[in-house]
């Protein structure tokens, strides 16, 4: 037993048990300050979803439409055609239509028909969006059963000079006249295909931080025998050939496991490697600026990028620091083409073009790293020619000089 303490302290005495001590503290910290703020109060602030109101019967109806509006307590974007509130949704600008039909205060005043109003609904979103506006599609429907009712019971009342019991007792029955008609653009029938962006998000960006780690220590132990520049381009071309594996493992998994795209499996593949390059490039950006304590800067981005790019929550309800960072990081846009390209929607052709500056932007900042830090001296106290001799021949031929600058 005296062993298994004195072996113990050994660890504890090495470096790297410190180091994991730390990460594994660092990573309560971190998922705790950013999900615990960034999730704070999400309840009070659904309101922040946008809907739309198309009043189709003009001005009629307009009351109604004024009296939807100011009852709803959710923000309310103007549109003035269901083909501009369609294209609203697709963007995922608005989470819900609600359309006035034509004829609706008409079909409202014969008692002997319902009245039907209609919802337009996007699937292409994460869950929580869907509940919320079920809900608000319900409270709408009752707040219409209102107003029809109302007006129905004052047209009543002015033409015949009905009793009261008379008029309540038509009023129950015109209580439920206003039907919902739903529909749903991009219907989603498996729940587990709207959770592939959180999934690609923190899959990929895992896999990008700990190989980054390695790439950095393999790094470190080859400082006297490559220059800064060869150990950094070497880098970079691992980095893309670990990306074409990733990708084509994670596009392939999704495949056998149903999960498909209107737009073909290739494109699948396609953006999901632009996705792993862009991840890759800034772990390894932070490794570049901090040495290995980017590691623990990247421990920081993942649930900074699980959270700002909306693959739990919609953006909208966010605080505005995290919506605001968001638009910097290749989460928002990896969630919003996977989305597009697994759930439906409007095309990839802007988050392929963001994806691809970022990507660009932390290669370049990573290049200015490089080319600010000094190279490594050659290892002190070993000659070459004792280098050369102590290296296995297979690993001698072709290899750069030492860098010493």
């Amino acid at each position: 037993m005296k062993s298994v303490f004195q072996t113990s302290l050994l660890f504890l005495k090495n470096g790297a048990t410190v180091v994991g001590l730390i990460t594994a503290v660092l990573f309560q910290v971190f998922f705790n300050t950013i999900w615990l703020s960034g999730y704070d109060q999400v309840n009070e602030r659904m309101n922040q979803l946008a809907v739309t109101i198309v009043n189709e019967d003009g001005a009629a109806a307009e009351p109604v439409a004024k009296s939807l509006a100011e009852g709803l307590h959710f923000a309310i974007k103007p549109s003035s055609t269901m083909e501009e509130a369609r294209q609203m949704l697709t963007d995922r600008d608005v989470y819900m239509i609600i359309e006035i039909p034509s004829g609706f205060m008409q079909q409202a005043g014969d008692l002997s028909s319902p009245v039907a109003v209609k919802y337009v609904m996007n699937e292409s979103n994460v869950a929580t969006v869907k509940s919320v506006m079920q809900t608000v599609s319900a409270q709408v429907t009752a707040t219409l059963n209102r107003e029809v009712q109302q007006n129905s019971i004052r047209g009543v009342l002015n033409q015949s000079g009905m009793a009261d019991d008379q008029a309540n007792a038509i009023a129950v029955g015109l209580s439920s006249r206003v039907e919902a008609e739903v529909e749903r653009l991009n219907p989603v029938y498996n729940f587990s295909f709207s959770m592939v962006p959180m999934l690609i998000v923190t899959a990929t960006f895992t896999g990008a931080m700990l190989l980054g780690m390695n790439l950095q220590k393999v790094s470190g132990e080859l400082r006297s025998r490559a220059g800064k520049w060869e150990r950094f381009w070497a880098r970079n071309i691992i980095n893309v050939g670990a990306a074409l594996i990733v990708s084509l493992v994670g596009a392939g998994m999704m495949h056998v496991m149903g999960v498909s795209s209107a737009d073909g499996w290739w494109m699948l593949w396609l953006f999901q490697l632009l996705i792993t390059l862009s991840f890759l490039s800034v772990a390894q950006l932070s490794l570049l600026l901090l040495g290995n304590a980017g590691a623990w800067l990247n421990s920081a981005l993942l649930p900074l990028l699980m959270l700002s790019s909306g693959a739990t929550i919609p953006r909208d309800v966010m605080p505005d620091f995290y919506q605001q960072i968001g638009h910097y990081l290749p989460a928002t846009y990896a969630v919003e083409g996977m989305m597009n390209l697994v759930l439906g929607g409007d095309g990839i052709s802007h988050d392929v073009l963001l994806l691809v500056v970022i990507g660009a932007a932390t290669l370049v900042l990573g290049v200015l790293c490089t080319w600010i830090k000094r190279s490594g001296p050659a290892q002190s106290g070993i000659p070459l020619e004792s280098k050369s001799a102590a290296t296995p021949g297979a690993l001698t031929g072709n290899l750069p000089s030492p860098d010493r600058g």
